[in-house]
C-alpha cells in the first residue's frame, strides 16, 4: 500500500477557466511540502504556463527521487490564483482505482501556498501545503529606455523621441492591444497605436519600441508597425517629459509602464526654433546687420537685404557727425548703393 507521503494533493473537481488575467507566471521548478495530518512531505513539481493562463507540468515523491509520479490534465492561473488536477502515472495502487489529486493555491509575494485534496483507494484525503524552494514570476511591465534620437531609419530620418519596454513572467505575443503616448507634463504630445498584425507578426517575444518623430520625416506607414496621431503641440517647440505604455496582452491582463527619465537634448530636434534676438542696428555696429541681422531689425525704414541695413548704420555714423542724417556728399558718387538717400534726393528734387 502506499505511504501518504507519496500521494501528491491534487483534487477530483477539475478547475475552471482563468476568470480573470493571471498576475504571475508559475513556470519554474519547484519543491513543496504537502502537509497531512500534521507531517510535511516534500514533492517535486515543474510546471510550464502560457500567455493565457493555462498550465501543465508534471511532478512525484518523495523530492529528488520520485517512486511516484503524476502528470497535470488541466490547470491555470488566474488572478492570483492556482488551480489544477493531476493523475498519478505509475505504482498499481496509485493508478487501480485512478488517483486524481487537485490542487489549489494563492500566488503571494513570490510563493504559493493552499490546499490538496485526492480520492487515493476511493477515499477522501486533504491537507495544506506550500513552496519550499522556487519562486512564481510577477508579470510587469518595464520602461526601459526613452531618449532623444536623429538618425536615417531607412524609410526616412526619425528627428524626435524613442521609448522601449519589456515584460517580465511574459511575452508580448498575441497581445490585443499596444498604445504609447508621449507626454510634456499632462499635455498629450503624440500617441502611437500598435497595428496588430504587423506587431504581433513580429513582436513575439519580452521587447519592444516606439518611435515618435517631431521635425523628421519618419515614414510611419512604410514601417507598419505604429499608427502615429499629433497633437496640436507635438513636440515642435516644447521638450517631451515622459512616456507611458499600456499593454492588453493574450491571457486578457493589462500592464502599464511610465518613464520619466528622458535622455538627450530636446532643443535639437525641435521643429522650429526662437529666433535669436538682435539689437537695432546702432552707429558703428555694422555687424548687427549680418547673420540676418537685418531681417529682424526693429529699425526704420525696414530693409529688403544686408546691404541697405549697412548703409543706414553708415548714414547714421555720418548723421552723427553733423551732417544730414540721409544724404551725405557721397550720394552723387558712381558705385553709391544707398538707396534710402537716393529716395530722399529724388523728394527734394520734386520728383
Amino acid at each position: 500500500m502506499v505511504a501518504i507521503a507519496s500521494i501528491l494533493p491534487v483534487g477530483i473537481a477539475l478547475p475552471a477557466l482563468a476568470a480573470t488575467a493571471p498576475n504571475w507566471n508559475v513556470t519554474g521548478n519547484y519543491v513543496i511540502n504537502m502537509n497531512y495530518l500534521g507531517t510535511d512531505y516534500p514533492h517535486d513539481m515543474s510546471l510550464t504556463q502560457d500567455s493565457s493562463g493555462n498550465i501543465t507540468g508534471h511532478g512525484g515523491s518523495p523530492a529528488g527521487a520520485n517512486v511516484y509520479t503524476w502528470v497535470v490534465n488541466s490547470g491555470t492561473v488566474s488572478g492570483n490564483t492556482i488551480d489544477f488536477t493531476a493523475n498519478y502515472t505509475a505504482t498499481a495502487d496509485a493508478v487501480t482505482p485512478q488517483t486524481t489529486m487537485h490542487i489549489v493555491g494563492t500566488i503571494a509575494s513570490g510563493t504559493i501556498s493552499g490546499t490538496w485534496s485526492d480520492n487515493y483507494q476511493g477515499g477522501t484525503r486533504a491537507g495544506t501545503w506550500v513552496t519550499a524552494t522556487g519562486t512564481p514570476s510577477s508579470i510587469i511591465l518595464s520602461a526601459e529606455d526613452f531618449g532623444v534620437v536623429n538618425y536615417d531609419t531607412g524609410i526616412g530620418t526619425l528627428k524626435g523621441y524613442t521609448a522601449g519596454f519589456g515584460i517580465a513572467g511574459d511575452t508580448f505575443a498575441g497581445a490585443t492591444s499596444v498604445i504609447v503616448k508621449l507626454y510634456s507634463g499632462t499635455n498629450l504630445l503624440q500617441t502611437n497605436v500598435a497595428i496588430l498584425p504587423k506587431f504581433n507578426t513580429d513582436i513575439i517575444g519580452t521587447q519592444f519600441s516606439s518611435p515618435f518623430d517631431v521635425s523628421g520625416n519618419f515614414a510611419y506607414a512604410t514601417d507598419g508597425y505604429w499608427t502615429n496621431v499629433r497633437a496640436t503641440q507635438y513636440g515642435q517647440s516644447v521638450p517631451a517629459t515622459r512616456v507611458v505604455a499600456t499593454v492588453t496582452l493574450a491571457n486578457g491582463k493589462i500592464v502599464t509602464a511610465e518613464n520619466l527619465n528622458v535622455t538627450g537634448s530636446s532643443t535639437t530636434i525641435y521643429a522650429t526654433t526662437t529666433p535669436p534676438v538682435v539689437k537695432p542696428p546702432k552707429d558703428n555696429d555694422k555687424d548687427d546687420c549680418k547673420d540676418g541681422g537685418w531681417k529682424t531689425s526693429t529699425s526704420t525704414p525696414g530693409f529688403n537685404n544686408q546691404g541697405q541695413c549697412v548703409s543706414h548704420v553708415e548714414n547714421d555714423n555720418h548723421g552723427n557727425q553733423g551732417k544730414d542724417n540721409h544724404v551725405d556728399n557721397n550720394n552723387n558718387k558712381p558705385g553709391n548703393k544707398d538707396i534710402g538717400s537716393k529716395k530722399d534726393i529724388e523728394i527734394k528734387k520734386g520728383r
